[in-house]
């Protein structure tokens, strides 16, 4: 609820909402210039680095083929690419889910990819 201010009392109520701003132009700057701000795209080593487990770039590797993992591979570079909100909500996702789960995933993916392989073969491009 707002005080009511004096025409006295308005030079400082001024000066204080403007400091407010400022100050909310300096933090808004800064996460511009950290790229939180946007929707910042991860190497393989960022993303290791970045997961609460430090997962081994062999593991990263390993849930991109299986499908586990949210990527983007650039077409002109072939480097593969995670979404950092992609990558949080998924952290967040698979957290949730029981051992017996994400054994359930794994056992499903894994049999999709020996009837691929069986049916044409499967290409593991990574980077």
């Amino acid at each position: 609820m707002l005080d009511t201010i004096t025409f006295d009392q308005l030079p400082q109520a001024v000066s204080t909402i403007l400091d407010g701003i400022a100050e909310i132009k300096s933090i808004c700057e800064e996460l511009r210039e950290n790229g939180q701000g946007k929707d910042a795209y991860m190497t393989i080593e960022e993303l290791c680095a970045y997961h609460p487990d430090h997962p081994s770039h062999q593991t990263v590797r390993r849930w991109k083929r299986l499908g586990y993992i949210p990527f983007y591979k650039d077409e002109e570079t072939r480097r593969v690419r995670f979404k950092k909100s992609e990558i949080d909500a998924w952290i967040a996702s698979s957290r949730h889910m029981s051992r017996e789960e994400r054994n359930a995933i794994r056992d499903a993916k894994i049999l999709a990819q020996h009837q691929q392989m069986e049916f044409g073969g499967l290409d593991d491009d990574d980077e």
